[in-house]
């Protein structure tokens, strides 16, 4: 299974069918409304990280602080991959035809006005 981590880029089908078999062979929960509870734990961890990112007083705090924000945003990405896997989704189809939606959108910018 580690070959499939080994080829360089990954496509977004390489990490869905990599979370397909390590969910197979781990014998993960794949419950989705758990997963959701899951992935919003490491939400959660994902801001203390980049929390503790933003206080860095050193070259060598902000370096583990960094790894740290990478293995949480690595987390995150897992399970939305594998929600993606348990709705059987093509997540690579579904985020290119959002990001085309969202590029004919308009967003108006946010102001503090409150009238």
């Amino acid at each position: 299974m580690m070959d499939l981590l080994s080829g360089g880029a990954l496509a977004l089908q390489d990490l869905q069918t990599f979370h397909k078999k390590l969910d197979k062979e781990k014998q993960f929960d794949q419950d989705m409304v758990r997963n959701i509870a899951y992935l919003s734990g490491e939400i959660g961890e994902l801001v203390s990280a980049i929390r503790r990112l933003q206080k860095v007083q050193s070259l060598s705090e902000e370096i583990e602080a960094r790894d740290q924000v990478g293995e949480e945003l690595a987390d995150c990405l897992a399970y939305v991959v594998k929600l993606a896997n348990y709705a059987e989704i093509d997540l690579h189809e579904a985020y290119v035809n959002k990001m085309r939606r969202n590029l004919k959108r308009e967003w108006r910018p946010k102001t503090n006005d409150s009238s």
